[in-house]
Parts: C-alpha cells; sequence; structure tokens
C-alpha cells in the first residue's frame, strides 16, 4: 500500500507534527511536492503532499487560502515549514485544516523536503518491486490455468485469485461468457454495458473502486476481459492483464480456426449432399450436427464475384461463419458459385445484403433463396435458389427469394404436378432435339431473348453474336415450336417452360 499521512508523521526522524485535519490521517501519499505558488492544484494529482515555506506568499491568508484549494481539489496533506518565515503553524491554515479534514503538518526547519520526497519514493519503489515479483509468479499460473480450464475461464479464476474483485470475459454484445466469482456474473455484464471504450484498453476510476479492460481479439473485437477490484493496479498489474488478454486472444482465434476447419472438412460430404443422387441420411446427420434442422432448410446460393474479396486479412466463408451467430453451413461448388444452408434465413440474407458485413464481403455477388426444404431436397433448394438467382440478376437485385417470383411460385406450389411437366414437354424438349439436329444452342437463345425482353441488340450482346445470327436463331425456334415470339402469351408460356425446365433439370440447358 502506498505511505500514509500517518506513516510519515510516524517516522520519528523527520519530527513532524500534527496541526489540524487528524480525520485525514489515513489518506495515502501519491507524491511529495514543494510549491510557493498560490494555486498550485493545476499540477497536482490526487493524493499529494504539498509542502510551503511561505516564502512566495504575501500572509498567512494567502497560505490559507492555498490550503483550501488543495482541500477541494483531493490533496493528501499539506506541510507548512516553520521557523523560515512563520514561528508556527499559522491559525489561518489551522481553522482551514478543521474544517475541511485536510492533515496539516508542521515540518521543523531541520528536516529537507527532498527527505520527505524520499520516503515516499522509497515506498512506492517498493510497492512496484513487490508488485512485479507478484506478476512474474502470475504468468505461469495463468498458462496453467489456461491449459487446464481454457483461457477464457482460466484466466478468469487466475486474476481473481490473485488480485481479489472480479473478472470476466464478455463477447463483443457484452453477455458474459465466463466470469469469476460467479456471483459478479450481474455487476460484470452491467459494468461491460456501461463501459466507454474508446480503444483496445480501458482504465477507469470511481467511489467503488479501480476497473482495467482490454479488447480481445487479432482483427476484430471477439469480446472483451474486464478485471475489477477496490484497491489501484499498479503497473504490473496492467501489465499482467494485458498478458492474460493477449493469452485468451490467441485460445479464442486458434479455436475460431478449428472451427472453420472443421467447416472445410465437411464441405466435401456437403457437396455430395446437394446432388440429386445424394444419400437423404447423411444429408440429415451432416446439416443436424451444425444445428440446422434437417426437415426446415433454406438454400442460397452467391453467384461468382470476379471481384477479389474484401474481408479482413484475406477471411473465406468458413472463418466468417465462425462468428455467425445462428447455424449456417458452406460450400463452393463446381461453377464457383458459393452455396449456404441455414434454418434461419431472414439474419442471413441480413448480411448478404449488406456489402460492408463481413459476410457481405467474402460473398459479394447476387443472391437466390429458395423455398425451406427437407434435408432430402437440397438439390431442390439449390435449383430453386439459381432460377432465383439467374431471374434477379437479370432485374439488378442483390438477394431474390422464389417466393417473390410469383410465377415460379405457382409451379412449386402445383397440385396438378403436370402442368410444369406439359410445359417442358410441348416447348423445351422439341427445342432440345432441334439443337442435337442442328448444333444451335436454342434454348440459351429464348432464355437471352426473354431475358432481356425481346430486345435483339441485348441479347445478340450476351450471346456474343451478329443480330442477324439471333434472328436467324429465333426464326429457327418459330419454325420448330410453330408459335410467334412476338405474342405476348407466347413468351409468357417460354418464360414459364423455361423456370419449369430449370428447376428440374438444374438451370445450364
Amino acid at each position: 500500500m502506498p505511505l500514509s499521512v500517518r506513516e510519515l508523521v510516524a517516522r520519528r526522524e523527520f519530527g513532524l507534527a500534527v496541526a489540524a485535519g487528524t480525520a485525514g490521517l489515513d489518506r495515502a501519499i501519491s507524491w511529495v511536492h514543494a510549491s510557493e505558488v498560490p494555486d498550485p492544484t493545476p499540477w497536482l494529482e490526487e493524493g499529494s503532499l504539498v509542502l510551503i515555506t511561505g516564502v512566495g506568499h504575501p500572509g498567512p491568508q494567502s497560505v490559507a487560502a492555498t490550503a483550501r484549494r488543495l482541500a477541494d481539489t483531493g490533496a493528501a496533506a499539506v506541510g507548512i515549514a516553520v521557523d523560515l518565515v512563520y514561528d508556527d503553524v499559522p491559525s489561518e491554515v489551522v481553522q482551514v485544516g478543521e474544517e475541511t479534514g485536510l492533515p496539516v503538518l508542521m515540518v521543523p526547519y531541520a528536516t529537507p523536503f527532498v527527505a520527505l520526497s524520499q520516503a515516499v519514493a522509497d515506498r512506492i519503489a517498493s510497492e512496484e518491486r513487490s508488485a512485479l515479483r507478484r506478476a512474474l509468479h502470475v504468468y505461469p499460473r495463468l498458462t496453467a490455468a489456461a491449459l487446464e480450464l481454457g483461457a477464457v475461464r482460466g484466466a478468469t479464476r487466475e486474476l481473481v485469485r490473485e488480485y481479489g474483485g472480479w473478472a470476466a470475459v464478455t463477447d463483443p454484445a457484452g453477455h458474459v461468457l465466463a466470469v469469476a466469482p460467479q456471483s459478479a456474473a450481474g455487476t460484470a455484464e452491467r459494468t461491460a454495458a456501461d463501459a466507454g471504450w474508446a480503444g483496445q484498453s480501458l482504465s477507469a476510476v470511481d467511489s467503488a473502486g479501480h476497473l482495467v479492460g482490454h479488447t480481445l481479439g487479432a482483427d476484430a473485437v471477439r469480446g472483451r476481459l474486464l478485471l475489477w477490484r477496490a484497491e489501484p493496479f499498479t503497473r504490473p498489474d496492467y501489465t499482467v492483464a494485458a498478458a492474460a488478454a493477449s493469452l485468451i486472444t490467441y485460445d479464442l482465434e486458434q479455436r475460431r480456426r478449428s472451427r472453420a476447419e472443421a467447416r472445410r472438412a465437411d464441405a466435401d460430404t456437403l457437396r455430395e449432399a446437394l446432388r440429386d443422387e445424394a444419400d437423404p441420411g447423411a444429408a440429415t446427420r451432416l446439416v443436424a450436427a451444425w444445428g440446422i434442422d434437417p426437415g426446415d432448410i433454406t438454400v442460397v446460393v452467391v453467384h461468382p464475384d470476379p471481384r477479389p474479396a474484401t474481408g479482413a486479412h484475406g477471411a473465406d466463408v468458413h472463418l466468417v461463419l465462425t462468428d455467425y451467430a445462428h447455424p449456417v453451413l458452406a460450400v463452393t461448388v463446381d461453377t464457383g458459385e458459393t452455396v449456404l444452408l441455414t434454418s434461419r434465413p431472414e439474419p442471413l440474407l441480413a448480411f448478404l445484403r449488406d456489402p460492408g458485413s463481413p459476410l457481405g464481403q467474402v460473398c459479394p455477388g447476387p443472391a437466390g433463396v429458395s423455398e425451406p426444404v427437407p434435408a432430402h431436397g437440397l438439390a431442390q433448394g439449390v435449383r430453386q435458389a439459381r432460377q432465383a438467382l439467374a431471374i434477379g440478376r437479370t432485374e439488378g437485385r442483390a438477394v431474390t427469394s422464389v417466393r417473390e417470383l410469383g410465377a415460379i411460385e405457382l409451379l412449386l406450389a402445383s397440385a396438378e404436378q403436370s402442368v410444369p411437366e406439359l410445359l417442358v414437354t410441348r416447348l423445351i424438349d422439341p427445342l432440345r432435339r432441334a439443337e442435337a439436329d442442328r448444333g444451335v444452342p436454342l434454348i440459351a437463345t429464348v432464355r437471352a431473348f426473354l431475358d432481356h425482353n425481346g430486345s435483339v441488340a441485348r441479347a445478340s450482346a450476351e450471346l456474343g453474336i451478329h443480330r442477324h445470327t439471333l434472328h436467324h436463331r429465333l426464326g429457327v425456334v418459330r419454325q420448330v415450336l410453330g408459335r410467334d415470339l412476338d405474342a405476348s402469351y407466347v413468351r409468357l408460356e417460354l418464360a414459364l417452360a423455361l423456370a419449369a425446365h430449370a428447376l428440374r433439370e438444374d438451370g445450364t440447358g
């Protein structure tokens, strides 16, 4: 503990006497200053012992006014030298001490001010050495506790064992992940909510005690470490708290990367589960193991974006999803698309719509969303999401759900399954046969023509062919189908047939 006014007075070699303010003798002395200016408070810290000879003051009233200012700003005591300007402590100063509780000390002429400064400095140095020795013993205990319990629980336990008070680790939202003692959970959560974080670390003092905080995480905030106790912390104590934060950060990042590796390891299994011939039992076990409801899965397909992902430090989708609050699985398929599975689509889609979010940065392309499907229907969900994506891209949408596409939803919900089959048989199958006979991509031609609302210029540009070539192909389509492509009803039928074909096949034909 710092040297108190009472302890300093008890040192006989200094010959100090208490003239007033005995109620404040247990105040701790932070440092000793000699000053003759009428108001030294702008340059002093709380807990200062201020020594005055009176040389710089016009009279006792000035010294008394200085003492009152010191009392108002939290000084530990004021010392008045005697046998230089004053034979005794002026009564005006004694009165201030009695009124305010500020200890007023009589300092004999033979006692050098520097000796008092040295006594306080020696105590501070002794406290620092003691704290440093203690800190050196804490480091190995922190490491051992982290190995035994994990860094989050182990560090909080050891910090409280060493410093008392309470210690807690919270998530970025301020929810307590670990706390010691357990009875401090409510206090820790309230403190986390009220703490004003202006940077990586926090140090705060109030009437109850002292708080130290550190942000956890290498490239983003993964949580925070809070340590509180009634007594002040020393410099070595702050070093121990920083070391504990580093240990927890390392553990959090390692666990995060391990979870990302587990996601990558399951990517091949997930890729197989998206195929029509997939084992339904394997698909069910996979999604259930990651907390996804096997009977209620929304499939999201994100189009590959040619721009490089802007995630911090090259983070991939698996690493980003380890920080996501709801269960999501992801895989990149052969087409370059990212396929995401979840039972909680709305929060996921909100992140995809936000290009500044970590998920929006690693999945920057437009997305299509399926209806909820069971685990054995993942292939159908992928086809739905791809169809929604294809339509949404032509309209410039960031996210497009099958539910937003009325005609497609009617096809999916149709009780008479022969309706989409009939459209495919009448319109798509003849075009397939003509493609095989003539070697001309008629289905892709019709799709581009319809996607661009009958614009020959834009459709030919997308296909990379001359407009005359497009006119020729459309003529072949009219001949094969015997239908007028300028009729709005024929275009509607063709659009529905292409959608049904995409949902049945997978949209690449």
